[in-house]
């Protein structure tokens, strides 16, 4: 029994001891690194060649860890990539991610001093007009003294970059038809509007096809349904009727690569008559759907100023 009570007591010793917090360092969020890290960031979004390099060890190198396999980059490429960066990309910055900021963190004994920066790059290529608005966190590995930055591992988001690369190159992404049996969709779509068909108008959609009016859009992921819009062309029906409808060109069908549905574009001249007036203003739509392979709408942009509707 004795020797079941000291085993107990060293067990719990032991798990005691396990248990026991360790510091290992301290965080600070302001720090003479951390200023460092910024003159940094600041000399690589001017194009400073000259202040990189005295930013830097001798040694320096560069981790880009969004890649599939990173690799060590020197000294040569970060400054190339600065300098196309400052020059080709129109509101360059790099900027603290909403309330985020730098934390200097002093590690161990030696107390190496490693700051970590959490930041968004915005921008856009004056080149091909592509947005490279992404979250970019940093840590900056500071030598001894910690005046100068001995490596740099950057983290940001390889999908915006390929983007980037893949807009100065040209590729197909499916084929665009003048004439094509599924066309007839757009035009029917408007002759049934037109003649207050609502009943073979609704058999047009699929029963959870999205719809937006984009002119009155304050929410881009704000859509309503086939039965909503039937209810808003009854109220329009209550005040106004069509009398002429043109079709402006011809419709485009859009047919994606990796999809089995087809997007077709249309731009309509519609003559309207306010009831009551008597008085008729003409207006023009923008419409664009989305048809599956059944051919039922699945979904609809349509763009038309109400402001244009006879009083």
């Amino acid at each position: 029994m004795k020797n079941l009570y000291f085993l107990t007591l060293l067990l719990l010793a032991l798990n005691f001891q396990a248990q026991k917090k360790n510091v290992n360092g301290k965080i600070y969020d302001k720090h003479p690194a951390i200023n460092v890290a910024n003159a940094f960031t600041e000399a690589f979004v001017s194009g400073d060649v000259e202040k990189i390099k005295n930013l830097v060890t001798d040694d320096f190198g560069w981790w880009a860890k969004n890649e599939m396999d990173p690799s060590k980059k020197d000294l040569t490429s970060l400054i190339e990539r600065s300098k196309y960066l400052s020059k080709n990309i129109i509101g360059f910055e790099i900027v603290n991610n909403g309330g985020a900021y730098s934390d200097a963190m002093e590690f161990g004994k030696d107390k190496a001093v490693h700051v970590y920066a959490y930041q968004l790059m915005k921008g856009f290529d004056k080149n091909t007009g592509v947005g490279l608005e992404m979250p970019r966190n940093s840590i900056f590995f500071m030598n001894e003294d910690a005046t100068k930055i001995s490596s740099l591992v950057v983290s940001d988001s390889q999908l915006k970059w390929n983007k980037a690369y893949d807009a100065w190159s040209t590729r197909e992404n499916g084929v665009i038809y003048k004439d094509h049996p599924m066309i007839s969709k757009a035009r029917l779509l408007y002759v049934h509007f037109a003649e207050g068909n609502l009943d073979v108008l609704r058999r047009m959609y699929k029963d959870d096809a999205k719809i937006r009016d984009v002119m009155t859009l304050s929410d881009i992921k704000n859509y309503f349904g086939p039965e909503e819009k039937m209810k808003m062309i009854e109220g329009f029906y209550t005040s106004y009727e069509v009398v002429n409808l043109k079709e402006i060109g011809y419709p485009d069908l859009l047919k994606y690569d990796g999809t089995d549905n087809t997007t077709i574009i249309s731009w309509w001249e519609i003559s309207i008559k306010n009831k009551k007036s008597g008085n008729i203003s003409k207006g023009y739509h923008h419409n664009q759907i989305t048809v599956n392979k059944e051919g039922l709408i699945v979904k609809e942009d349509y763009y038309w100023n109400p402001s244009l509707l006879p009083q």
